[in-house]
């Protein structure tokens, strides 16, 4: 409260410092986005070149299985941490950082369940006969990969919470750079197998160092933690439910289009897909810390029942992620196929329209960037759980009519790009429409706050 009342009288200086440090931690983000996004598609090339389409495919394809894994049995804590510890921090000294810690103790906790439980049944599929001997060390070590890298969503979180949003980008660069030379170094020495077993060695390097790290900032900024028992806030347990629901749904429509490619299409369908979507996935890593930063803002207004500032922020985010979609996509046309064929070879250059396509539905994907964090924001993560399951149930089946329907791995990619692209229109309309249905029942202009209003609005303050 004493921030927003601080905002209110400091007069344009402090709004020019506020947007230098939105710029900043944007830039910040952003670069660690894009800068992981071409690492990860260097890696990929590397991938392709060295085993081609069908042994990428296949390495694709066991990171794919271990993702959905995690998505089915590893709870989410971020949204959870973030909406609740700057609250329970107002309500004392260490209060927020006893509860930050707890809460990536059963991070950390239930991550090594899941990963004990995954390689439990991969060592049984290989048993039983369902993985084969080669198909078994890589379901293995993508299983202990992404099992290291469990806890990461907290330990951003915790970033988030202390106000150090442009520190993790930085931190999240390094990373980035490191992993990616010790992964391609080992992927030339010891093929894909020792590209899998660097990817664990690497992922528990990064836990460690952004949850060590993540840890400081919150103590810096909530104090130490507090001595002695205390109850989880009164409903965490259904938000966190709610919101790590909502997380795995939209994790998994992505996740899920590569595992049942595989299962229907093969391995050359999924590396196909991959290679098609790299640069829709480069604009969406470009566009997704405008939903990070917009999470506190939507949060306070939606406290303070001001619903013109939601509508604005929301309105203005669509109009700039837009026009900038729609630039992306007329360079994107003459250039993606020079592109694939330089990075992956010529004989993939037949996806570039494909490309295009997919960069097109990521454009429309970025102009609601903003759904990711309005109905948290707002208190009805369930809102954004119902409306991801119906949009991850519809490109699923999507894919499965073309693939029943076409016969062709490029073929089948381009017929489902343009399947996923009508769906990501439709999709666009109907997040307008719960932007409309959430912000409905706030008052109508933005009308000073009462005492409850601003108590709400701190509780929410750095959520």
């Amino acid at each position: 409260m004493k921030e927003t009342q601080r905002q209110q009288h400091a007069g344009p200086g402090w709004k020019r410092r506020s947007w230098q440090r939105h710029l900043r931690t944007f830039g910040s983000l952003t670069a660690a986005g894009q800068i992981e996004s071409a690492l990860s598609f260097a890696t990929t090339a590397a991938l392709v070149r060295m085993g081609g389409g069908a042994g990428a495919g296949e390495v694709l394809f066991a990171q794919a299985v271990a993702s959905i894994w995690f998505l089915l049995w590893d709870p989410r804590f971020e949204d959870a941490q973030q909406r609740f510890v700057p609250a329970e921090r107002l309500r004392g000294h260490g209060r927020g950082t006893r509860l930050y810690i707890r809460l990536l103790r059963l991070d950390v906790a239930a991550g090594v369940l899941a990963t004990m439980a995954g390689v439990v049944a991969v060592m049984a599929a290989s048993a039983t006969g369902w993985v084969s001997g080669d198909r078994f060390w890589l379901f293995l070590l993508a299983m202990l990969a992404a099992g290291a890298a469990t806890p990461s969503g907290s330990a951003s979180s915790g970033f988030a919470i202390a106000d150090q949003l442009a520190r993790l980008g930085a931190i999240r660069l390094v990373l980035a750079v490191v992993g990616c030379l010790g992964t391609l170094a080992v992927l030339l020495v010891a093929g894909p197998i020792g590209y899998l077993a660097a990817t664990v060695v690497m992922a528990l390097v990064s836990t460690s160092v952004l949850t060590t790290s993540a840890c400081r900032r919150v103590r810096e900024a909530c104090g130490s933690p507090a001595v002695g028992p205390a109850a989880m806030p009164i409903g965490l347990v259904p938000f966190l439910v709610k919101s790590s629901a909502a997380g795995s749904v939209s994790l998994a429509s992505d996740t899920g289009i590569s595992v049942l490619a595989g299962l229907l299409g093969g391995p050359t369908l999924v590396t196909y897909l991959r290679i098609a979507s790299a640069p829709g996935r480069l604009f969406s890593s470009f566009v997704s810390p405008v939903a990070t930063q917009l999470y506190p803002r939507l949060a306070q207004a939606g406290a303070e029942g001001r619903r013109a500032a939601v509508v604005r922020d929301t309105l203005r985010c669509s109009a700039l992620i837009g026009s900038i979609g729609v630039i992306a996509v007329v360079i994107a046309t003459p250039l993606v196929g020079p592109l694939l064929t330089l990075v992956y070879g010529h004989e993939y250059v037949m996806l570039s329209t494909t490309a295009v396509v997919l960069v097109a539905g990521a454009a429309l994907r970025g102009g609601v960037v903003w759904g990711k964090v309005l109905p948290p924001a707002l208190g009805f993560p369930g809102v954004r759980l119902a409306f991801l399951t119906v949009e991850g149930l519809c490109q699923l089946g999507v894919l499965v009519g073309v693939t029943q329907i076409w016969a062709g791995a490029s073929l089948v990619a381009l017929t489902f790009a343009w399947g996923s692209l009508g769906l990501l229109a439709l999709s666009t309309v109907g997040w307008f429409v719960v932007l409309w249905f959430l912000t409905r029942t706030l008052p109508g202009a933005d009308t000073p706050a009462s005492p409850r209003q601003m108590k709400a609005s701190a509780d929410s303050s750095c959520a």
